[in-house]
């Protein structure tokens, strides 16, 4: 089928409105692939704000709504409202317990009831199928929906789902022979698995017996815009306090503030500014030692980039627990050309490999000397103007994706 336009269809059970690195990725995958002339459809979890027919949306929009509302209220309760902040807090617990104890494959599982129960109805016209995770659930999603049809099928592997040892998607002791026996079966029948970077290939071939000539290593990504890095290069890194942003989430048994924050004890002139939701606000005072931090509001990606360019000095990622999963928002940084401090928990950190490539990227650990830090810092402003934007355009945005498919 080469040099015939393809009818794709992306089943993925996050996609935007909701915000995540894999809804961003896919997103400027999807525009990249409708400018290249190919004709996309996407079936999705996510319920959508804004009609449009090529993004299909199926699930119970009463118990999605229940959810998202219980959730609003509490993030947007004030700081006075103890009683009920305790109130949605143990709810929360509550319906975590409930999920990760008996929830298969993982907490979107109604949304693969509906997926089956809708599948006549979808009436769905494709050439090839592609299924993003996380979670697991839309390459289950993607199998029931290309089983009879049986066309070309891609996966798209975000973080681990059997080999996940911290924080697992489900109970491993009920679950563990099914998790692994889906997961094998899929990577035996999709035509091709993309991973983000070679760590996690290595340990998904070695453990699923996956033919390596399916595999490829499709980056993490983002995009390179200019009015961007031109705010980054008017920013005045000479002002004080420094200040280091932030943007995301940490998870439990996957990532945390804790040691950074020990590393940072006693350094003066400095703020963090952290952009989190309130689960995460809460493990960052639990872990706080001495350092100023100012709090924001989860913030949309546009003008989260706004914020990168015009607010902060530098911006902080914090490497995962273990090498399979690579924090793909250390990309987004880096393409604002401001410096980034990867803070790495373990050896054999995966982002080693992209810091080869950019100078603006600096890997720290709990053993760095944090003076040589700040003199490698004010060097790298002195040369703000220095950052590779054409290796990142090449290898770190949608295009670099959509070669490894290679539909054109």
């Amino acid at each position: 089928m080469k040099n015939k336009k393809k009818k794709i269809l992306i089943v993925t059970h996050q996609y935007l409105p909701h915000i995540s690195p894999r809804t961003t990725r896919w997103k400027l995958i999807v525009d990249d692939l409708i400018n290249l002339g190919h004709e996309v459809t996407v079936v999705t979890g996510t319920k959508q704000t804004i009609e449009d027919k090529k993004i299909i949306y199926v699930g119970n929009k009463s118990s999605g709504n229940v959810v998202n509302k219980m959730r609003e209220e509490s993030n947007n309760l004030s700081e006075s409202n103890i009683i009920k902040k305790l109130f949605y807090k143990s709810l929360k617990k509550i319906y975590r317990i409930i999920v990760k104890t008996f929830s298969w494959p993982d907490y979107s599982m109604f949304w693969l009831l509906s997926i089956y129960k809708n599948k006549k109805n979808l009436n769905l016209d494709y050439d090839l199928i592609i299924s993003v995770s996380l979670p697991f659930s839309s390459h289950i999603a993607a199998y029931i929906l290309n089983k009879r049809i049986n066309k070309d099928w891609i996966m798209d592997i975000g973080d681990p789902f059997t080999l996940k040892k911290d924080a697992p998607e489900n109970n491993k002791i009920l679950y563990g022979f099914l998790n692994k026996y889906y997961e094998k079966k899929f990577y035996s029948l999709a035509n091709k698995i993309l991973f983000t970077h070679g760590d996690a290939m290595s340990a998904h071939v070695d453990y699923f017996d996956i033919d390596p000539a399916k595999t490829f290593i499709a980056n993490p990504i983002s995009e390179f815009k200019e009015e961007i890095y031109s705010r980054t290069l008017k920013y005045d890194f000479n002002s004080k306090p420094i200040k280091f942003g932030y943007f995301g989430i940490f998870t439990k048994g996957v990532r945390s503030p804790k040691n950074f924050m020990n590393y940072l004890k006693g350094t003066e002139n400095i703020e963090l500014h952290w952009y989190v939701n309130e689960d995460s606000k809460n493990e960052i005072i639990l872990n706080n030692v001495e350092s100023e931090s100012i709090f924001h509001s989860l913030v949309n990606r546009d003008e989260a980039l706004n914020r990168m360019a015009d607010s902060v000095h530098c911006l902080l990622s914090i490497g995962n627990l273990n090498n399979t999963q690579l924090p793909s928002k250390v990309i987004e940084y880096i393409s604002t050309g401001k410096p980034v401090i990867h803070f790495s928990e373990i050896d054999n950190d995966p982002v080693e490999n992209i810091a080869k490539e950019f100078k603006n990227l600096f890997l720290i650990s709990d053993r760095t000397n944090k003076d040589n830090l700040f003199k490698q810092l004010n060097e790298y402003y002195k040369n703000i103007n220095s950052f590779n934007k054409e290796n990142f355009i090449k290898n770190y945005t949608a295009s670099s994706v959509t070669k490894i498919l290679d539909l054109s």
